[in-house]
């Protein structure tokens, strides 16, 4: 069963691509681009969820790719400014594309990492494959805490540069909400000890952090 769901995402992963790569992806409706790209019914429900029940503050959704989930964390938090961190230059096509009618969308055409050092970038849409180039910038933890504040939430979803974030400088992210996705396939090291938060596994390779407060 589980080989067959595999196979399954391969399939709506390589079609995704292909929509990605058409000149008319813009055509295509909200709707019908997440019937192809999928999205588990737990997971959707999760990133729906509202952060802040009064006031106002900040999101970030970092690995923000096409924008799937930036729309609805901005609707469900329509008080705080969402910021969508996101480097592939495909990806950011249609990110604006999406993100545009809702104005407490930010977009940051950067990735997340430990040094804020330039990276390879790319325009190929699929994020598995080496990277083509040309360099982008990135922000560091710290850079991105002192330009933007500190959040509320974070979505983390940065093909394996979570290890190094949280095994390196997790003091920075004390006390901030955050789902990260997992990729042990990237890296070959155990997921870091996360002595600040209480560990839930909210669905399949996502850990929601919770902050234990602090006494």
């Amino acid at each position: 069963m589980s080989s067959l769901k595999d196979m399954g995402i391969g399939v709506l992963l390589r079609l995704s691509w292909a929509l990605r790569r058409n000149p008319a992806r813009f055509l295509f409706s909200d709707g019908n681009f997440r019937r192809v790209t999928g999205g588990e019914r737990d997971e959707v429900e999760f990133l729906r969820r509202r952060w802040l029940a009064t006031g106002t503050g900040t999101i970030w959704d970092v690995g923000a790719s096409l924008g799937k989930y930036t729309c609805d964390i901005a609707r469900a938090n329509p008080n705080c400014k969402v910021l969508a961190f996101e480097p592939n230059l495909n990806s950011l096509y249609f990110l604006a594309h999406r993100t545009a009618p809702l104005p407490n969308i930010e977009i940051v055409p950067c990735a997340l990492t430990v040094d804020g050092r330039d990276m390879k970038g790319s325009y190929e849409p699929n994020f598995n494959a080496e990277a083509t180039g040309p360099l982008v910038p990135t922000f560091s933890v710290a850079e991105a805490l002192a330009k933007f504040g500190k959040p509320v939430f974070i979505k983390m979803d940065v093909e394996g540069e979570e290890f190094k974030i949280f095994r390196e400088q997790a003091d920075l992210l004390r006390g901030i909400h955050l789902l990260v996705e997992w990729h042990p396939q990237h890296v070959k090291d155990p997921v870091p000890p996360l002595k600040h938060w209480h560990v839930h596994e909210v669905f399949p390779s996502h850990t929601y952090l919770e902050p234990i407060a602090e006494k």
